[in-house]
């Protein structure tokens, strides 16, 4: 009956994600204009302190959303940040549906000391149904502590399934979606940032894929084999700590630092330019504070036989001039700023801030 229902009605063609940031609220709103996805609007605004904190300041984050809506359209698409969402790949062996459900549930328990009856628990199965493999499963276990993922073997000659479980307090969940109401909107659904990413720049791709997208505080990891995502990591370092670097440096405000950050290079220039020489040292200093934490994932990757052929940047961070180059300089490998495979009409120009605001937009554009 709802499959019929849903054929009746009119198909939807216009559709918004919000990328609610540390910093800053993105919008993006696609449609879908004779078959083809176009990004049609871009907005952006400061958030409400406290975003993705106990502390967050529920009514500034409404008026903030009320300024980034779009009048034409209330339906939209969002996700959860920082570290209110859990997700974690584990191995399973194949189960229905029903079983999967239940096992998700018990799986997650060791993970997170939250009830599971607080949580609202989902899985997505990562692998094709038809994909079959005579190896012996792995199932990935987490560290909390160290933030590392280990493995252990399952039985030999069971078949096995790659599993993303996903979490989050139920009360986070309602809280948004409330807050979302009172801003004259209606959530659709609460998106993976990881899902957004792979929309974006590694659905289609044939080869090892990883993607960075480096937000304020923290950067997303996503390494993606023949289209599919292998793996998905929270990186405990952002852009925040090159801002933070150059403000203090050279005693500038943040609004002024971002700035710098972005226009500045990585590498000395031959002109002997004191201030671009004196910024690419400070941000030469505090860089490896990100490639850390991205060369931790770029092995683990390796040691599981899936290592990156190329990377992909995206985020505000991602903008830094020569950074692509300083990369690849660090780990031998390919870099580039994704651009996606999307048309952009009127004043939409793509900006690599809004990646994940536009590959939420094309979670239900692409169904």
């Amino acid at each position: 009956m709802n499959k019929l229902i849903q054929r009746l009605l009119p198909k939807k063609n216009h559709f918004m994600g919000i990328d609610i940031g540390a910093y800053e609220i993105k919008a993006a709103e696609i449609k879908i204009i004779e078959d083809i996805a176009e990004v049609v609007a871009l907005r952006r605004c400061p958030a409400s302190p406290g975003v993705w904190t106990d502390q967050l300041d529920e009514e500034s984050l409404v008026m903030a959303l009320r300024e980034i809506a779009s009048p034409d359209l209330k339906e939209v698409i969002t996700c959860i940040g920082g570290e209110k969402l859990v997700s974690r790949l584990i191995r399973l062996p194949r189960m229905s549906d029903k079983e999967l459900e239940s096992a998700a549930r018990f799986e997650i328990e060791k993970f997170v000391p939250t009830p599971v009856d607080q949580l609202i628990v989902r899985y997505v199965r990562l692998d094709p149904e038809e994909e079959k493999e005579s190896q012996a499963p792995k199932i990935r276990i987490f560290v909390p502590r160290t933030g590392e993922t280990k493995i252990i073997n399952g039985n030999p000659g069971t078949e096995g399934q790659n599993i993303l479980l996903l979490a989050a307090p139920a009360a986070t969940i309602y809280q948004y979606h409330s807050i979302f109401s009172r801003a004259g909107m209606v959530v659709t659904a609460v998106d993976l940032k990881a899902f957004a990413l792979w929309r974006l720049f590694g659905r289609n791709g044939e080869d090892n894929t990883a993607i960075l997208d480096i937000g304020s505080k923290t950067s997303h990891f996503v390494l993606v084999k023949d289209g599919l995502i292998k793996f998905n990591r929270l990186l405990p370092a952002g852009g925040e700590i090159l801002t933070e670097y150059i403000s203090e440096s050279l005693g500038v405000g943040p609004q002024e630092a971002t700035q710098i950050k972005e226009e500045a290079a990585v590498t000395l220039d031959d002109r002997g330019d004191y201030g671009a020489t004196r910024i690419s040292s400070v941000l030469r200093e505090v860089l490896p504070d990100i490639t850390r934490e991205l060369q931790r994932s770029l092995d683990y990757c390796e040691q599981e036989n899936i290592p990156a052929g190329k990377l992909v940047l995206c985020g505000g961070t991602s903008k830094l001039t020569g950074l692509t180059g300083y990369l690849e300089d660090v780990f031998e490998l390919p870099v580039e700023t994704g651009v996606p495979p999307l048309e952009f009409s009127g004043s939409a120009t793509y900006d690599p801030a809004y990646a994940v605001a536009i590959g939420l937009a094309l979670r239900e554009a692409c169904t």
